[in-house]
């Protein structure tokens, strides 16, 4: 028998009254485990890699570095000085906030990123206003992201080797931080 893990509610665009995403789904993972959700997606007209999805925050954040590697003027930024904190307290400063179109499949969003300028593995913190901007259904189980197109559920897959290997750099980046401090 199958097994469903998880049903979300049909999409009036793909005339689909229940999507769900199947045990076999999580052929070649290896479980249990706890890792991060790992994607890449296109922002403006290039592909990002190393975009951390996470589903417990509400602010999208792009690091400085990756917008200097996309090419985008930081004068073309609305300069917008805030504290950002994260669940464990730590406190960033955001410098700016910029508006950038994400293609996951055919669907494109406009989104709000917090610019800011601190080192991390990764290049783009995708959080809960894109999840719900895109219709979208997250599980960390299955490493994946699904949501309705006009014509079909997609469905973005992350790689949990990939996902493993960013996790261990992002630990020697918390070790190398905290020495230099």
């Amino acid at each position: 028998h199958d097994t469903i893990n998880l049903i979300i509610g049909g999409s009036q665009y793909c005339h689909d009254t229940v999507s769900s995403i199947k045990e076999d789904e999580t052929v070649g993972i290896d479980k249990p485990h706890c890792d991060p959700l790992v994607n890449d997606l296109m922002i403006g007209d290039l592909k990002i890699t190393r975009i951390l999805v996470d589903t417990g925050s509400t602010v999208n954040v792009i690091f400085h570095k990756t917008l200097q590697r996309m090419n985008i003027n930081l004068g073309e930024v609305v300069p917008t000085p805030k504290q950002l904190t994260g669940f464990s307290g730590v406190t960033l400063m955001i410098l700016r906030s910029i508006k950038l179109p994400i293609m996951a499949k055919e669907v494109m969003k406009i989104i709000k990123f917090a610019v800011v300028n601190n080192p991390s593995i990764y290049n783009v913190i995708i959080r809960t206003p894109w999840i719900n901007a895109m219709k979208a259904v997250t599980s960390t189980y299955h490493l994946d992201i699904k949501f309705p197109t006009p014509n079909r559920i997609a469905a973005i897959w992350g790689c949990q080797k990939k996902s493993r290997l960013f996790f261990l750099a992002k630990q020697k980046l918390r070790q190398i931080t905290m020495t230099s401090m």
